[in-house]
């Protein structure tokens, strides 16, 4: 018989992505430069989405409008909606500012989606609701935002 030695080369399995991310994104009006910090907020929020492994992309919710109460933020409505239904489990904004500044209402959003069990990451101020220490310093900013 034959030294005929064959090697197989099995490649590895992709990593499996576990998570599931909705990145969402706001400015206050459609100028140009709101327009633009906008695309600068989608692009750095998918890139960093991307450069995690476990992190699986879901949906990327817009809104253009004030978040000031009584406004109509369809989008950030159309991501909580998409929380209780277990669509996401992890939320990326660039900032608390972005994600509002009504202090009652996001603070409310935040209790209900820590119910839900699903994590909020403010980019900007690299903080997560995941991390109860964190809890404090997002009252805090949001008061101010």
């Amino acid at each position: 018989m034959a030294d005929n030695k064959t090697i197989h080369f099995i490649p590895p399995l992709p990593q499996k992505r576990e998570k599931r991310v909705g990145i969402y994104c706001r400015v206050s009006t459609n100028s140009a430069d709101q327009l633009k910090s906008l695309a600068a907020q989608v692009s750095a929020l998918t890139r960093l989405t991307a450069a995690n492994p476990k992190w699986l992309l879901v949906d990327v919710y817009i809104d253009i409008a004030s978040s000031k109460t009584g406004s109509s933020r369809k989008e950030f409505s159309r991501m909580l909606q998409d929380c209780k239904s277990r669509d996401i489990e992890i939320i990326l904004t660039k900032s608390i500012s972005r994600f509002g500044r009504d202090t009652v209402e996001i603070l409310d959003a935040l209790n209900q989606l820590r119910i839900l069990g699903v994590r909020v990451i403010f980019e900007q101020e690299v903080l997560d609701t995941a991390d109860t220490d964190n809890d404090l310093m997002i009252s805090i900013i949001e008061s101010i935002a």
